[in-house]
């Protein structure tokens, strides 16, 4: 839901909001593709426009094709924010108008047989155990598809 690209969040430059850009800035990674995001705050949004960051808007996420150098190094992080509340209402911050978990289990099957690592965060499951349900069955979608792939 959210690009997670802030320079700080309530006076932390190491928190659920700031990880983009910390992997990018400081961590040396090349490379961020973010989908599904729909909120941010200007900063966010001009840093989201260098061309270190590519954003698929929720509505271009069925088309998203990944494209992968056989050279790269892969890694896939779910937020599970990006589902729309619908599909996972236990998250820290919930957005209307997110991906379908449909959506989101395709992205993983695409993304797996390149992918190095994954994980699946901001599962704060309050309510009724449908985030959690949902990131659990992402994760096993990874590991079918990360096992299908490298066979």
């Amino acid at each position: 839901a959210h690009l997670d690209l802030r320079r700080a969040y309530d006076g932390n430059e190491w928190s659920h909001a700031t990880v983009t850009r910390r992997v990018l800035d400081e961590l040396g990674v090349d490379e961020a593709v973010i989908l599904g995001a729909r909120t941010g705050s200007p900063d966010e949004w001009e840093r989201a426009a260098a061309d270190d960051v590519t954003v698929v808007e929720p509505e271009a996420v069925p088309d998203w094709e990944p494209a992968f150098d056989g050279d790269q190094s892969v890694y896939l992080s779910v937020d599970i924010d990006a589902a729309d509340p619908a599909f996972a209402p236990g998250t820290g911050t919930t957005e209307p108008f997110g991906l379908t978990s449909r959506e989101m289990r395709d992205v993983v099957r695409a993304v797996a047989p390149h992918a190095d690592g994954f994980d699946v965060v901001e599962v704060n499951d309050r309510d009724d155990g449908q985030a959690a349900s949902l990131a659990a069955k992402l994760l096993r979608e990874f590991v079918f598809a990360h096992a299908a792939g490298r066979s």
